[in-house]
């Protein structure tokens, strides 16, 4: 499987994630890598560790799309943008995925332009696993539609349950629409009828509203479905949280000899905590229903969750998601209405 890597977006060095990207290969025996950058430094970066060459390539381009710069104008004035070569490789069959962690609106574009949608989706949605006490569930869309028709909500259950069952290997996925209450009379005019469209829907094992603080904490729901404008907020609240938490944990143990003895022997559950909640664990977001794979990571992805973006991309690709999303549209009666 061949996956294009935009190494020249983002905030960490080129170094950090090319080194993060190469180590991947020594865990997945099927990925070659297609690397999108300035082959100088990317090369100069290779010559420092041991790979095999039959299995990396390296695309030369210098310019990108800066993190603050309007999507539009870098994918309009921009052509050989590293995001747009890497979207690129994907429409021509020379890779089967690409990731990037630069500017995240730029990627999407770079997606929806060069890749396209599959037929009858009407938005694609970017979709993230996410931590609970007893596993994980994964919700979508994360930000790619701020704006979202009761329509797009039922085509997310649907992509999303297809996710759930492929990738997270749940073989009958409960979808839970986030809303500010559990019970049915919740919610703003969208919310209550998408609630009674999802009701509708006999393949989809719809459990109701689900809160947002019943997510993490309890095993209630594998799918959660909203717009991009909620979502993106509520995962970066959790990501602020667990930042802050670990933080102000860290600042208590500090306060008296003792505590500063307890903190160093749970140094390694904080850890742990800290990093179950990174952004980096589980590498990168996926923009579904594509004709190809998309992977939009954090702009500070480290080496560590540039690897990980690699493995979770092979995960998803092989799993043939879209493949399936594109019939589940179709049988489900959820399909774009016009083509």
């Amino acid at each position: 499987m061949n996956l294009a890597i935009d190494v020249a977006s983002g905030e960490k060095p080129l170094e950090e994630l090319v080194l993060g990207a190469v180590s991947a290969l020594q865990e997945n025996k099927d990925i070659n890598l297609i690397l999108v950058g300035n082959e100088k430094n990317i090369s100069q970066t290779l010559s420092k560790t041991k790979y095999d060459h039959n299995r990396i390539d390296i695309r030369h381009t210098d310019e990108i799309i800066d993190m603050n710069e309007s999507p539009a104008n870098g994918i309009k004035h921009k052509k050989n943008a590293s995001v747009l070569l890497a979207a690129r490789l994907v429409r021509e069959k020379e890779a089967d995925g690409f990731f990037s962690p630069g500017n995240t609106g730029a990627t999407l574009a770079a997606a929806l332009t060069e890749i396209g949608r599959l037929k009858g989706v009407m938005r694609p949605p970017l979709i993230s696993t996410l931590p609970k006490l007893n596993g994980e569930f994964c919700m979508l869309d994360m930000g790619a539609n701020v704006d979202c028709t009761t329509d797009y909500i039922v085509q997310f259950a649907v992509m999303g349950r297809v996710f759930a069952k492929r990738y997270l290997k749940i073989d009958n996925p409960r979808v839970g629409l986030l809303n500010i209450g559990e019970e049915d009379s919740k919610g703003n005019a969208n919310a209550k009828k998408s609630f009674e469209r999802l009701q509708k829907m006999k393949k989809i094992n719809f459990i109701g509203n689900i809160e947002p603080n019943d997510m993490l904490k309890s095993d209630s729901v594998d799918v959660v479905v909203t717009d991009g404008f909620d979502g993106n907020i509520v995962l970066k609240t959790i990501e602020g949280t667990a930042s802050f938490v670990v933080n102000l944990l860290k600042e208590e143990v500090k306060k008296n000899p003792i505590s500063v003895m307890g903190g160093l022997m749970m140094k390694p559950v904080f850890n742990n905590l800290k990093s179950k909640m990174s952004s980096d664990s589980y590498g990168s977001a996926i923009l579904l229903g594509l004709n190809g794979g998309a992977f939009v990571g954090h702009g500070k992805t480290s080496g560590v969750g540039m690897k990980n973006a690699v493995l979770n991309m092979y995960r998803f690709l092989d799993a043939k998601i879209n493949e399936k999303i594109a019939k589940e549209l179709y049988d489900s009666g959820a399909k774009r209405r016009i083509f």
